[in-house]
């Protein structure tokens, strides 16, 4: 009976969501289905669901890029101070720590710094495409 109690705690904690979900994704298909063929049935043709194709925001991919860079360019000054420098013999992580939020913090200002230089127009055109 004691082997039960963690296999019980793992179905729970893992099928317990998934279940969930299921029935939310197949109750909300279910009355999607009720709600078209209600409409089909006094003579409204409801019009197509069609997915439209949204054009991906460059400058959040940007953005991400230049973030992405700096945290790993933090992260190896980090090792880098932590390993080869005095200071950061018995700071280990407060080095680290300390140049990661440093060199993110310069990821932002360059993000910044080339979304200043951008024409506006083509921010705008950016905008509303979305």
């Amino acid at each position: 009976m004691e082997d039960l109690i963690p296999i019980i705690a793992i179905l729970c904690t893992i099928g317990l969501p998934i279940a969930t979900g299921l029935v939310i994704g197949l109750t909300s298909v279910k009355n999607a289905h009720k709600e078209r063929m209600g409409l089909i049935n006094q003579g409204i043709i409801p019009p197509n669901r069609t997915k439209t194709k949204s054009n991906p925001n460059r400058f959040v991919s940007l953005r991400n890029g230049i973030v992405l860079v700096a945290l790993g360019i933090g992260i190896i000054v980090g090792f880098l101070c932590s390993e080869y420098l005095v200071i950061g013999q018995n700071n280990e992580f407060w080095i680290t720590g300390a140049s990661v939020v440093f060199f993110l913090g310069l990821g932002y200002l360059v993000y910044f710094l080339i979304m200043q230089k951008m024409p506006v127009a083509a921010q705008r055109e950016e905008t509303e495409q979305e």
